[in-house]
């Protein structure tokens, strides 16, 4: 995929565009159970929460968390009379947010490591929202290695190496979690916009 390349290449993620043809072509690494569409959804038999994220154009605020089928069917058809197509949304599995240890935003620079983060046990858009912490430096990197499995730190470093100046999203739990084996961190996102 000539898109896919020409990303890689340059090393940053400018948008949201180029940061979905990552994630929708595995390229970040771990990820949770993800849909495109409420019929593949369904035809999943997918029975947890369901999480509706915006794929272009819509406010995190618009995010919503641990829904049921026929509640995300409800809020699908409310934003659709507000101008929202479900061709805009993406939705994922709802993480065990009882599980998870800390998460946040990292960012290393030539010579610094900067983290925001939280260990609110919440979707991220709440937890930051009630807890907002900063580490820098070697106590950032430190403070995400003690938190993430060995495999998933691994996957980490890999990201850094390919986008060095990117933020990195993460969530990070006290189980195994996503669609690889033996990780116990989300990679949400990774962008330079």
């Amino acid at each position: 995929m000539k898109e896919l390349n020409e990303i890689i290449k340059k090393g940053r993620v400018d948008s949201k565009k180029e940061y979905y043809t990552l994630y929708e072509n595995n390229f970040f690494g771990n990820k949770p159970l993800t849909w495109n569409s409420v019929d593949e959804i369904k035809q999943s038999k997918w029975k947890g929460g369901i999480c509706i994220r915006g794929k272009r154009g819509i406010a995190r605020s618009r995010a919503r968390f641990d829904l049921s089928f026929n509640e995300t069917i409800d809020y699908i058809k409310q934003i659709g009379k507000e101008g929202v197509s479900e061709k805009d949304l993406t939705f994922n599995q709802s993480m065990p947010n009882e599980h998870l240890m800390i998460q946040g935003e990292i960012m290393r620079s030539l010579k610094n490591y900067s983290l925001t983060y939280t260990t609110v046990k919440e979707p991220m858009n709440y937890a930051l929202a009630k807890e907002t912490l900063y580490q820098e430096g070697i106590n950032a990197l430190l403070l995400v290695k003690r938190n993430l499995f060995d495999s998933s730190y691994g996957d980490l470093e890999l990201l850094f190496d390919i986008f060095p100046d990117s933020i990195i999203e993460f969530s990070a739990y006290d189980i195994c979690v996503g669609d690889l084996q033996n990780r116990n961190t989300i990679i949400w996102e990774v962008r330079n916009y």
